[in-house]
């Protein structure tokens, strides 16, 4: 399971014919668990440069992945391509794109737990390198599409334009969980249209860290962790 999925899930507590689509069910996670009567679900959109991707997940109270559907697997994946920005000059047009994946996240989730079921828009390098208010116009035509044509849970401010340095901020965490300080990874992402790099530094470093340079997007966060560095 890929790392971006898992931290825009981390947010829930972003199609003409001729469209390239995708879909695969073969991504899983273990340990398994089953349903209970208190299982939830959470639909994530990872609407990047090259395509948009929807993430289905089902989940129990403490967060713990289960099966979506009927069988073993924890995540529902489905692509199209182009991405948003391939219809910057047609917000409309961008935001009916993603409706096979719309149909299909919702054909994943149980038709009773659609309304309580949160559904996150996060966009990346590709609506960030738009001009001008192209970007906003592309977000607010996908908030339409979900509040008119949507039966998930949708918000305004759940469809967003994620900064560079919040994708390696959420990255980090998920492909460090259950890891000691010292035995922890640098994460990069290579992404179709932007690079992020998540990697410890100690305290010392930290301070002396150089100013960010002009036009780069550069954020080194301070935090305590279970061993106190």
């Amino acid at each position: 399971m890929g790392l971006i999925p898992l931290a825009l899930l981390l947010m829930v507590f972003v199609l003409p014919p001729s469209a390239e689509y995708e879909h695969s069910t073969n991504r899983k996670i273990l340990p398994i668990l089953k349903h209970s009567d208190s299982s939830r679900y959470a639909v994530v959109f990872d609407a990047g440069s090259s395509g948009s991707r929807v993430h289905v997940f089902c989940f129990d109270h403490d967060l713990a992945l289960l099966p979506v559907g009927n069988g073993t697997d924890v995540e529902f994946f489905a692509l199209v391509k182009p991405g948003l920005s391939a219809y910057a000059d047609d917000a409309q047009a961008a935001a009916e794109s993603l409706v096979p994946l719309l149909e299909e996240a919702e054909r994943a989730v149980p038709k009773a737990s659609r309304p309580e079921t949160p559904v996150r828009v996060g966009a990346t390098a590709g609506l960030r390198s738009l001009e001008g208010n192209k970007s906003e116009k592309i977000l607010q035509a996908v908030r339409d599409l979900l509040r008119d044509r949507s039966t998930l849970k949708s918000e305004a401010d759940g469809v967003s334009i994620l900064k560079g340095f919040q994708e390696g901020s959420f990255m980090w965490p998920v492909g460090n969980l259950g890891k000691k300080y010292s035995d922890a990874v640098g994460i990069v992402d290579l992404g179709g249209g932007s690079v992020q790099m998540a990697y410890t530094i100690s305290q010392e470093n930290a301070a002396n860290a150089p100013q960010k340079p002009d036009g780069q997007d550069i954020s080194i966060c301070k935090g305590t962790n279970s061993e106190g560095k």
